[in-house]
Protein backbone atom coordinates (compact mmCIF):
# COMPACT_ATOMS: atom_id res chain seq x y z
CA UNK A 1 0.00 0.00 0.00
CA UNK A 2 2.65 2.34 1.04
CA UNK A 3 4.17 2.13 -2.50
CA UNK A 4 1.41 3.05 -4.15
CA UNK A 5 1.69 6.58 -2.79
CA UNK A 6 2.64 9.57 -4.87
CA UNK A 7 2.11 12.79 -3.14
CA UNK A 8 5.13 14.39 -1.41
CA UNK A 9 4.89 14.26 2.15
CA UNK A 10 4.32 18.05 2.45
CA UNK A 11 1.54 17.66 1.12
CA UNK A 12 -0.19 15.66 3.58
CA UNK A 13 0.58 18.11 6.06
CA UNK A 14 -0.70 20.71 4.21
CA UNK A 15 -4.00 19.06 3.42
CA UNK A 16 -4.22 18.39 7.38
CA UNK A 17 -4.33 21.57 8.19
CA UNK A 18 -6.52 23.20 5.08
CA UNK A 19 -9.19 20.56 6.44
CA UNK A 20 -8.72 21.73 9.78
CA UNK A 21 -8.99 24.83 8.99
CA UNK A 22 -11.81 24.90 6.97
CA UNK A 23 -14.16 21.96 8.49
CA UNK A 24 -13.08 21.71 11.95
CA UNK A 25 -11.72 18.09 11.23
CA UNK A 26 -8.88 16.53 12.14
CA UNK A 27 -7.98 13.72 9.68
CA UNK A 28 -4.74 12.48 11.84
CA UNK A 29 -1.42 10.93 10.77
CA UNK A 30 -2.64 7.68 9.50
CA UNK A 31 -4.90 8.15 6.67
CA UNK A 32 -2.13 8.81 3.89
CA UNK A 33 -3.93 5.79 2.06
CA UNK A 34 -7.34 7.44 2.81
CA UNK A 35 -6.26 10.59 1.00
CA UNK A 36 -4.60 9.37 -1.92
CA UNK A 37 -8.30 7.44 -2.46
CA UNK A 38 -10.49 9.62 -1.84
CA UNK A 39 -8.86 12.71 -3.85
CA UNK A 40 -7.66 10.28 -7.14
CA UNK A 41 -11.26 10.01 -7.88
CA UNK A 42 -11.60 13.81 -7.45
CA UNK A 43 -8.59 14.44 -9.59
CA UNK A 44 -10.16 12.09 -12.51
CA UNK A 45 -13.77 13.43 -12.01
CA UNK A 46 -12.02 17.13 -12.31
CA UNK A 47 -9.84 15.98 -15.65
CA UNK A 48 -6.86 16.06 -14.15
CA UNK A 49 -4.04 14.13 -15.11
CA UNK A 50 -2.94 13.12 -11.80
CA UNK A 51 -3.48 13.61 -8.21
CA UNK A 52 -0.37 15.20 -8.05
CA UNK A 53 -1.32 17.57 -10.72
CA UNK A 54 -4.55 18.63 -9.05
CA UNK A 55 -2.90 19.00 -5.32
CA UNK A 56 -0.25 21.32 -7.01
CA UNK A 57 -2.56 23.78 -8.78
CA UNK A 58 -4.69 23.78 -5.60
CA UNK A 59 -2.10 25.36 -3.75
CA UNK A 60 -0.26 27.47 -6.19
CA UNK A 61 -3.88 28.81 -7.43
CA UNK A 62 -5.62 28.89 -4.03
CA UNK A 63 -8.30 28.05 -5.94
CA UNK A 64 -11.51 28.08 -3.46
CA UNK A 65 -13.75 25.88 -5.43
CA UNK A 66 -11.39 23.59 -5.56
CA UNK A 67 -10.18 23.48 -2.16
CA UNK A 68 -14.06 23.24 -0.61
CA UNK A 69 -14.00 19.76 -3.28
CA UNK A 70 -10.81 18.36 -1.94
CA UNK A 71 -11.88 18.99 2.15
CA UNK A 72 -15.50 17.72 1.11
CA UNK A 73 -14.02 14.53 -0.11
CA UNK A 74 -11.59 14.33 3.08
CA UNK A 75 -14.20 14.76 5.82
CA UNK A 76 -16.81 12.23 3.86
CA UNK A 77 -17.62 10.16 6.29
CA UNK A 78 -18.41 6.43 5.86
CA UNK A 79 -22.11 5.61 6.48
CA UNK A 80 -24.48 2.78 6.02
CA UNK A 81 -28.19 2.37 6.81
CA UNK A 82 -29.42 2.02 10.57
CA UNK A 83 -25.60 2.18 12.13
CA UNK A 84 -26.24 2.54 15.77
CA UNK A 85 -30.01 1.18 15.98
CA UNK A 86 -30.07 2.34 19.59
CA UNK A 87 -30.24 5.96 18.32
CA UNK A 88 -32.82 4.86 16.09
CA UNK A 89 -34.70 3.66 18.87
CA UNK A 90 -34.55 6.45 20.81
CA UNK A 91 -36.11 8.18 17.58
CA UNK A 92 -39.36 6.02 17.09
CA UNK A 93 -39.58 4.85 20.92
CA UNK A 94 -38.85 8.29 22.59
CA UNK A 95 -38.57 11.16 20.78
CA UNK A 96 -41.51 10.91 17.88
CA UNK A 97 -43.94 9.90 20.30
CA UNK A 98 -43.36 12.82 22.42
CA UNK A 99 -43.33 15.36 19.70
CA UNK A 100 -46.43 13.70 18.28
CA UNK A 101 -48.35 13.94 21.86
CA UNK A 102 -47.22 17.79 22.23
CA UNK A 103 -47.62 18.91 18.94
CA UNK A 104 -50.79 17.20 18.93
CA UNK A 105 -49.75 16.15 15.33
CA UNK A 106 -48.56 19.49 14.31
CA UNK A 107 -45.71 19.15 11.53
CA UNK A 108 -42.12 18.05 12.80
CA UNK A 109 -39.04 18.68 11.49
CA UNK A 110 -35.92 16.92 11.78
CA UNK A 111 -32.09 17.96 10.56
CA UNK A 112 -29.59 15.18 9.38
CA UNK A 113 -26.76 17.08 10.09
CA UNK A 114 -23.90 15.58 7.95
CA UNK A 115 -25.91 13.52 6.08
CA UNK A 116 -23.11 12.21 4.05
CA UNK A 117 -24.62 9.86 1.47
CA UNK A 118 -28.09 9.93 2.87
CA UNK A 119 -28.47 6.77 4.75
CA UNK A 120 -29.51 8.44 7.87
CA UNK A 121 -32.17 10.94 6.40
CA UNK A 122 -33.66 8.20 4.38
CA UNK A 123 -33.29 5.52 7.36
CA UNK A 124 -35.00 8.25 9.35
CA UNK A 125 -38.29 8.34 6.70
CA UNK A 126 -38.77 4.31 6.12
CA UNK A 127 -38.98 4.57 10.33
CA UNK A 128 -41.92 7.43 10.23
CA UNK A 129 -43.43 5.39 7.95
CA UNK A 130 -43.74 2.40 10.07
CA UNK A 131 -45.01 4.79 12.42
CA UNK A 132 -48.56 5.81 10.52
CA UNK A 133 -50.77 3.34 12.91
CA UNK A 134 -49.14 4.41 16.40
CA UNK A 135 -48.86 8.39 15.80
CA UNK A 136 -51.70 9.09 13.42
CA UNK A 137 -51.34 12.05 11.41
CA UNK A 138 -48.09 12.45 11.87
CA UNK A 139 -46.10 14.85 9.48
CA UNK A 140 -42.48 14.51 9.37
CA UNK A 141 -39.96 16.93 7.41
CA UNK A 142 -36.65 15.52 6.75
CA UNK A 143 -33.52 17.45 5.98
CA UNK A 144 -30.57 16.21 5.32
CA UNK A 145 -27.06 18.91 5.04
CA UNK A 146 -23.43 18.49 4.71
CA UNK A 147 -20.76 19.68 2.70
CA UNK A 148 -21.01 19.61 -1.25
CA UNK A 149 -19.39 16.42 -2.62
CA UNK A 150 -20.46 13.29 -5.05
CA UNK A 151 -21.83 12.07 -1.47
CA UNK A 152 -24.39 14.73 -1.31
CA UNK A 153 -25.11 14.12 -5.04
CA UNK A 154 -25.64 10.38 -4.35
CA UNK A 155 -27.97 11.02 -1.69
CA UNK A 156 -30.63 13.34 -3.78
CA UNK A 157 -30.92 10.63 -6.47
CA UNK A 158 -31.19 8.01 -3.77
CA UNK A 159 -28.81 5.44 -5.56
CA UNK A 160 -26.47 2.71 -3.79
CA UNK A 161 -24.46 0.23 -4.57
CA UNK A 162 -25.25 -3.55 -4.06
CA UNK A 163 -22.49 -3.53 -1.47
CA UNK A 164 -23.99 -0.48 0.04
CA UNK A 165 -27.58 -1.75 0.90
CA UNK A 166 -26.13 -4.94 2.68
CA UNK A 167 -24.86 -2.71 5.35
CA UNK A 168 -27.34 -2.57 8.00
CA UNK A 169 -30.35 -2.54 5.53
CA UNK A 170 -33.21 -5.37 6.78
CA UNK A 171 -34.10 -6.98 3.59
CA UNK A 172 -37.74 -6.10 4.14
CA UNK A 173 -36.94 -2.42 3.94
CA UNK A 174 -34.69 -3.27 0.85
CA UNK A 175 -37.82 -4.99 -1.11
CA UNK A 176 -40.29 -2.48 -0.40
CA UNK A 177 -38.81 0.89 -0.41
CA UNK A 178 -35.80 0.38 -3.71
CA UNK A 179 -36.11 -0.76 -6.75
CA UNK A 180 -32.96 -2.59 -8.91
CA UNK A 181 -31.41 -0.37 -11.81
CA UNK A 182 -28.67 -2.64 -13.78
CA UNK A 183 -25.63 -2.93 -10.53
CA UNK A 184 -27.45 -0.43 -8.08
CA UNK A 185 -30.59 -0.01 -5.47
CA UNK A 186 -32.52 3.26 -6.08
CA UNK A 187 -34.99 4.83 -3.67
CA UNK A 188 -38.27 4.64 -4.73
CA UNK A 189 -39.98 8.15 -5.69
CA UNK A 190 -42.46 7.46 -2.51
CA UNK A 191 -39.36 7.99 -0.24
CA UNK A 192 -36.93 10.10 -1.89
CA UNK A 193 -39.61 12.54 -1.91
CA UNK A 194 -40.24 12.47 2.01
CA UNK A 195 -36.82 14.05 2.13
CA UNK A 196 -34.73 16.99 0.88
CA UNK A 197 -30.97 17.16 0.81
CA UNK A 198 -29.30 20.93 1.06
CA UNK A 199 -25.50 21.88 0.88
CA UNK A 200 -23.82 23.50 3.62
CA UNK A 201 -20.66 24.32 5.30
CA UNK A 202 -21.05 22.61 8.51
CA UNK A 203 -19.21 25.48 10.53
CA UNK A 204 -20.63 28.30 9.13
CA UNK A 205 -24.27 29.93 10.28
CA UNK A 206 -27.06 27.65 10.43
CA UNK A 207 -29.71 30.29 10.97
CA UNK A 208 -31.11 29.97 7.51
CA UNK A 209 -32.07 26.32 7.86
CA UNK A 210 -34.97 27.28 10.17
CA UNK A 211 -35.84 25.73 13.37
CA UNK A 212 -35.79 21.80 14.28
CA UNK A 213 -37.79 19.73 16.29
CA UNK A 214 -34.87 17.06 16.42
CA UNK A 215 -31.41 17.04 15.15
CA UNK A 216 -29.46 13.79 14.13
CA UNK A 217 -25.68 14.25 14.78
CA UNK A 218 -24.22 10.68 15.11
CA UNK A 219 -20.58 9.51 15.12
CA UNK A 220 -18.60 12.84 13.83
CA UNK A 221 -18.29 14.71 17.02
CA UNK A 222 -15.17 13.19 18.07
CA UNK A 223 -12.78 13.53 14.71
CA UNK A 224 -14.19 17.74 15.17
CA UNK A 225 -10.96 19.34 16.81
CA UNK A 226 -12.22 21.52 20.07
CA UNK A 227 -12.61 24.77 18.70
CA UNK A 228 -14.97 23.09 16.19
CA UNK A 229 -17.30 20.80 18.74
CA UNK A 230 -17.84 24.32 20.32
CA UNK A 231 -18.84 26.19 17.64
CA UNK A 232 -20.89 23.29 15.86
CA UNK A 233 -22.69 22.42 18.96
CA UNK A 234 -23.32 26.28 19.68
CA UNK A 235 -25.19 26.00 15.87
CA UNK A 236 -26.87 23.34 16.76
CA UNK A 237 -28.33 24.10 20.27
CA UNK A 238 -30.12 27.54 18.33
CA UNK A 239 -31.61 25.37 15.56
CA UNK A 240 -33.25 23.00 18.17
CA UNK A 241 -36.62 24.60 19.61
CA UNK A 242 -37.37 24.43 23.33
CA UNK A 243 -38.37 21.06 24.45
CA UNK A 244 -37.00 19.57 21.45
CA UNK A 245 -33.86 16.80 20.61
CA UNK A 246 -30.20 16.08 20.41
CA UNK A 247 -29.80 12.95 19.48
CA UNK A 248 -25.98 11.83 19.25
CA UNK A 249 -24.10 8.70 18.87
CA UNK A 250 -25.30 6.07 21.74
CA UNK A 251 -21.45 6.37 22.54
CA UNK A 252 -21.54 10.05 22.85
CA UNK A 253 -21.82 12.73 25.05
CA UNK A 254 -21.85 16.35 25.24
CA UNK A 255 -19.22 16.39 28.18
CA UNK A 256 -19.52 19.30 30.78
CA UNK A 257 -20.63 22.08 28.05
CA UNK A 258 -24.68 21.15 27.56
CA UNK A 259 -25.92 24.01 25.26
CA UNK A 260 -28.58 24.15 26.92
CA UNK A 261 -29.60 20.64 26.65
CA UNK A 262 -30.23 17.92 29.18
CA UNK A 263 -29.57 14.71 29.21
CA UNK A 264 -32.52 12.30 29.31
CA UNK A 265 -31.93 9.55 31.37
CA UNK A 266 -31.71 5.99 30.98
CA UNK A 267 -31.03 7.10 27.16
CA UNK A 268 -27.12 7.35 25.89
CA UNK A 269 -26.76 9.71 23.30
CA UNK A 270 -30.34 11.71 24.11
CA UNK A 271 -31.02 15.25 25.02
CA UNK A 272 -33.39 17.47 25.49
CA UNK A 273 -33.84 21.27 24.73
CA UNK A 274 -34.49 22.61 28.24
CA UNK A 275 -36.69 25.85 27.81
CA UNK A 276 -35.33 29.23 27.57
CA UNK A 277 -34.30 31.60 30.54
CA UNK A 278 -35.70 34.65 30.48
CA UNK A 279 -33.74 36.56 32.71
CA UNK A 280 -35.01 39.66 34.03
CA UNK A 281 -32.46 43.11 33.98
CA UNK A 282 -31.05 44.07 36.87
CA UNK A 283 -32.66 47.60 37.62
CA UNK A 284 -30.41 50.67 36.63
CA UNK A 285 -30.27 53.23 39.81
CA UNK A 286 -29.83 56.08 37.80
CA UNK A 287 -32.23 55.34 35.22
CA UNK A 288 -36.17 56.59 36.24
CA UNK A 289 -38.12 53.79 37.09
CA UNK A 290 -42.17 53.14 36.00
CA UNK A 291 -44.65 53.68 38.66
CA UNK A 292 -48.15 51.74 38.86
CA UNK A 293 -49.90 54.97 38.31
CA UNK A 294 -52.20 54.38 35.42
CA UNK A 295 -53.66 57.95 34.67
CA UNK A 296 -52.28 61.33 33.90
CA UNK A 297 -55.09 63.25 36.00
CA UNK A 298 -53.40 64.92 38.59
CA UNK A 299 -53.98 63.84 42.40
CA UNK A 300 -55.91 66.39 44.72
CA UNK A 301 -55.73 65.51 48.48
CA UNK A 302 -58.09 66.72 50.53
CA UNK A 303 -57.69 68.20 53.43
CA UNK A 304 -58.17 66.92 56.62
CA UNK A 305 -60.73 69.31 58.60
CA UNK A 306 -59.43 70.15 62.30
CA UNK A 307 -61.76 70.10 64.87
CA UNK A 308 -62.34 71.69 67.64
Amino acid sequence: MRGALTLKPSYYEALKRLTLELAGVNLGSDHTFLVETRLSGLAEREGYDSLSTMIEELFTSGQTRLAVQIVSALVERDMHFFRDPKSFEHLTETVLPALHEARGGGRIRILSFGCASGQEAYGVAMRVMELADRLPNLKIDIIGVDYPSQALERAKEGRYTHFEVQRGLPVQDLVQHFTRDNEDWVIKPALRHAVEFKEMHLLSSLESLGQFHAVMFRGALPHYSSSAQVRVLRGLANLVQEFGYLILGSDETLNNINYGFDKVYGKSGLYRKREDEIVEPEPDPNVKQPTDRKTFERTVRKKRSISG
